[in-house]
């Protein structure tokens, strides 16, 4: 809003396939945005046709039910690509995609300079992160300077931490809320 747009149209960057990046694809989905990746610790699927409902069903059925590779989503669907990790790796290539938007929701420090310095190059204007401290601090200095739309895990994902504590201590006092 601060900018005048709507994440309509705009294509995402989404790393991960466990509950986060399933439900950002959802709520994406929700807003009109077109999200084209999904990964796991092996790599990741691009799908430039966009993840529909459809596919983010299937996607989930293969990690909620048959706790499934995400390179059986590129078996499955035509015109997708599957790119496997590379450790020797200096960075990750799912953040050399050209988007509008990044949605970090897999792990800590998956996001270093190099990654930034990708995301800006390629024309992403927002990067919300759904995982804890997903970009390291040099990437996150280069999103500040660049005067992109940076949300930070403690603020975007803030709310599981939150719910989280409450339910501990409703727990511990043996609550039923």
């Amino acid at each position: 809003k601060t900018r005048q747009q709507t994440l309509e149209g705009k294509v995402c960057l989404i790393s991960g396939s466990g509950n986060v990046s399933q439900y950002t694809v959802e709520k994406l989905l929700d807003l009109g945005a077109k999200p084209v990746t999904l990964s796991d610790s092996n790599g990741f699927v691009h799908d430039p046709a966009g993840i529909d409902r459809e596919t983010l069903a299937w996607a989930m059925e293969l990690k909620n039910v048959r706790r499934g590779r995400i390179k059986e989503y590129a078996d499955q669907f035509a015109g997708v690509t599957y790119v496997p990790v590379d450790p020797l790796a200096d960075g990750n290539p799912l953040w050399s995609i050209p988007a509008d938007c990044a949605f970090p929701s897999a792990t800590q420090n998956e996001i270093n300079a190099r990654d930034a310095a990708n995301l800006i190059r390629n024309g992403v204007t927002v990067v919300a992160e759904g995982a804890n401290m997903p970009s390291t601090l040099e990437a996150t200095r280069m999103f500040l300077e660049a005067r992109i739309l940076y949300g930070p895990a403690k603020a975007a994902n803030a709310g599981g931490v939150a719910t989280s504590g409450l339910e501990m201590s409703q727990n511990s006092m043996r609550l039923h809320w």
